[in-house]
């Protein structure tokens, strides 16, 4: 078994309207609640970067796959959306939805059709973050081969 520690540290001062800090090994940003939830939306916040490391785990995962594989001159284009409820008196993420933009080698492109829903779900089981909210969270990949 290997193991690792990632560590962040954070400060907050003040009630919902303040702003605080995160700082990790590379990270460094100021969080709030969001403005769409009703606070002053300055910085980042949890929702975002729940969604922002469910989308970058994944992208890396697809980008290893594809390599695996044995495709080449592979680029990646993603956008990420996470859709959070409010029900039961909760917020909740629902669900994150991942729609990569995969290029390949021409020569490689029809190959890349065939394999492709395989190649999906292999990524998605090699996210640690996929793994880890897996039964809470809905995660959906609509990809398009350019």
């Amino acid at each position: 078994m290997v193991k690792h520690d990632f560590n962040v540290t954070t400060h907050w001062s003040g009630g919902r309207e303040s702003v605080g800090d995160l700082n990790g090994d590379v990270l460094t940003e100021q969080i709030s609640i969001p403005a769409g939830l009703g606070g002053n939306g300055t910085g980042t916040n949890p929702d975002e970067l729940l969604v922002s490391a469910a989308a970058s785990c994944y992208i890396i995962s697809l980008a290893a796959v594809l390599e695996r594989a044995g495709f080449e001159s592979i680029e990646i284009e993603q956008f990420s959306s996470g859709t959070a409820l409010f029900e039961n008196s909760k917020f909740k993420m629902d669900t994150i939805t991942h729609y990569p933009i995969i290029s390949v080698k021409s020569t490689q492109k029809e190959q890349l059709a065939k394999k492709l829903d395989k190649l999906l779900k292999i990524a998605d089981n090699n996210c640690m973050i996929s793994n880890s909210i897996r039964g809470n969270v809905n995660v959906k990949i609509q990809p398009k081969i350019k």
